[in-house]
């Protein structure tokens, strides 16, 4: 019968600390990668066009504007349904900051999505920038 050599506590650790920086750094890479996929979004994209062209808003957050992260771990706020789309976006400029809410919809999974609603939400208040009302009823 073989006996086992007992595992020193340095070679766990050095397992351990592996296993932690290669989990960490895979879930970096799936946050990043599920990042770009949103950005790369018809509506996303479509909602920035249309704040950067809006007067109101440019002025009340102050050019240049920023966008941030989408908050992926907040699914009652940003998620991409079948038929549905909601996403809520940080955004901040010299004079202000605040969020974006682009609410998009398409008639089947098949089809892309239209912008319905894009409204900027800052601490004083919220501007409804662009609302599309036939987007909910396609033809």
């Amino acid at each position: 019968m073989a006996v086992l050599k007992r595992v020193q506590t340095v070679t766990l650790l050095q397992l351990a600390a592996g296993t932690f920086i290669a989990g960490a750094a895979g879930l970096y890479l799936v946050q990043k990668k599920v990042q770009h996929r949103v950005r790369s979004l018809e509506h996303y994209q479509d909602a920035f066009k249309i704040i950067s062209n809006h007067e109101a808003a440019t002025r009340l957050l102050g050019p240049p504007i920023q966008i941030g992260m989408v908050d992926l771990a907040d699914r009652l706020r940003n998620y991409v349904g079948e038929t549905d789309s909601k996403l809520r976006i940080p955004v901040s400029g010299t004079l202000s900051s605040g969020f974006v809410n682009v609410h998009a919809v398409r008639p089947s999974s098949a089809a892309l999505f239209k912008t319905h609603l894009v409204e900027l939400e800052t601490l004083d208040s919220n501007i409804i920038i662009y609302e599309d009302p036939t987007a909910l009823n396609p033809k």
